[in-house]
């Protein structure tokens, strides 16, 4: 196989950490391209080079990007996210003829980088395609909420060996012989 160099750009680009703990432990470095428009991508495998050094692959497809274009940088190991159920606030009640589960998680983010930086952190609220089952009482706190997608969306920024804690609970109902996976 032989590798040929199409074309080299070295683009300005604004870096943020992003994390979804809920599909995936891991905190990402992305890099946020404006104006990408003008070096008429085609789609297809890039080589992503950061600070000099490979970074990785990544699938570009300029068709299906809009505003912006977002590369993945890799993994950052010195930013912690774990995502916890709180069991205090898990309980499990019966109301007539319905099972009431009350579920609260919490988020522990610790940046152990020497600079501060910003965090992009997402989870969701699980969306019922049954009407017999309600999720209800959505506590978010502090996150933007997106009633539609229910996603609950933290911005931060968070200084060197900082630790910030954020939290969510909901209630889910449903009928006492129905099973639901949670």
């Amino acid at each position: 196989m032989t590798a040929i160099t199409i074309n080299d750009f070295e683009v300005k680009a604004n870096f943020e950490y992003f994390a979804a703990p809920l599909l995936n432990e891991n905190v990402f470095l992305t890099a946020k391209l404006a104006a990408w428009e003008q070096f008429n991508l085609l789609p297809g495998e890039a080589n992503i080079y950061f600070d000099g050094s490979y970074a990785g692959k990544t699938f570009i497809d300029p068709f299906q990007t809009k505003k912006e274009l977002t590369i993945s940088l890799g993994i950052e190991p010195n930013i912690v996210v774990e995502r916890k159920q709180v069991n205090d606030l898990k309980s499990t009640q019966f109301i007539g003829n319905n099972r009431i589960v009350n579920k609260a998680y919490e988020l522990n983010i610790k940046n152990n980088q020497a600079k501060n930086i910003p965090l992009l952190v997402m989870d969701r609220i699980p969306i019922s395609q049954n009407k017999e089952i309600k999720i209800d009482d959505i506590i978010y706190n502090d996150a933007d909420y997106d009633d539609k997608k229910r996603l609950l969306t933290w911005k931060i920024n968070i200084s060197s060996q900082e630790t910030i804690n954020k939290s969510f609970s909901y209630k889910i109902k449903y009928p006492k012989g129905k099973r639901i996976n949670l």
